[in-house]
């Protein structure tokens, strides 16, 4: 079993500005530049890739999906991913820490579907709106090489066009009433996202949202066909499949690790929610 994943900083990566909150490069050259940026890893940061052309997979959170042209990734901090790329891939990698959004655009970044939901993909095809995505890129990739006086102000309206171009593409049409509950179930993953490892009621976190447990329950299998509780479960099993990936740690200590005392009913658990005892999803890997 490898070492623990590793966890990359925006500081990590080649020729970025110290204290930058922002970095940006063609995805052939980071592939060049940083070794074993193929391998699995996760960072600290929000990630946007956008691939021009190119086949192979790329795989984020133990899903596999087949990589083609004219695709968005967008992945979250904490996500494991890895890639196989063909030799003719092509693209840009965006990266941008929370604060660099939320000082100018408050919490929208809680909102973006294929950004804060295991329930939906972390990719969009671009289709009609390869042109767009295209010119925004470089754009965005000319902006971010010229470093002109407000630079990070004009690279960050290029991530939010980016963002909003890409949500317009990603979400059909609903009414206030559904985005509301769409909203709802954004918050409800945000606060999993920080406590799911010491907070197991989800009355508790139905109180933290002036929500009651019944609403919340309500709201989560009205938008998703699940019940609250099931997505407090899937986010420990994604994090256990995490663990038992990456790191060399036993059974009883990953367990331990996620808040079960007792390293049997972990086990069981896990089978429960996945088919397979924690040592047979390691056996498969």
């Amino acid at each position: 079993m490898s070492a623990k994943v590793p966890v990359y900083q925006l500081q990590a990566f080649p020729r970025h500005q110290p204290n930058a909150p922002f970095y940006m490069t063609r995805l052939e050259k980071l592939v060049q530049e940083f070794k074993g940026i193929d391998k699995p890893h996760s960072h600290t940061f929000y990630l946007i890739m956008w691939l021009s052309q190119g086949s192979g997979t790329h795989t984020i959170d133990f899903k596999t999906y087949d990589i083609q042209p004219h695709q968005l990734y967008f992945l979250t901090p904490g996500q494991v991913h890895s890639w196989n790329l063909s030799a003719d891939a092509q693209g840009y990698n965006l990266f941008f820490d929370a604060p660099f959004f939320h000082n100018r655009l408050g919490h929208r970044l809680y909102q973006y579907p294929f950004f804060h939901s295991h329930q939906h993909l972390p990719l969009l095809e671009a289709g009609s709106q390869e042109k767009l995505f295209s010119d925004l890129f470089a754009y965005a990739y000319a902006e971010y090489e010229q470093d002109q006086p407000n630079r990070a102000d004009v690279f960050q309206s290029f991530v939010h066009i980016i963002l909003e171009t890409a949500n317009r593409l990603y979400s059909e049409p609903r009414i206030l009433t559904e985005r509301q509950l769409y909203d709802r179930i954004r918050q409800y993953e945000e606060l999993l996202e920080g406590q799911f490892l010491t907070v197991r009621e989800v009355s508790t976190y139905a109180e933290q949202m002036n929500l009651t447990p019944n609403y919340l329950n309500h709201i989560c299998k009205k938008v998703l066909g699940k019940t609250a509780s099931q997505l407090l479960h899937e986010r420990i099993v994604i994090e256990a499949q995490r663990l038992l990936t990456h790191t060399a740690q036993s059974v009883k200590e990953i367990g331990f690790q996620l808040g079960f005392e007792d390293s049997s009913y972990f086990v069981r658990f896990f089978k429960r929610h996945t088919g397979q005892t924690p040592a047979e999803f390691r056996q498969t890997l």
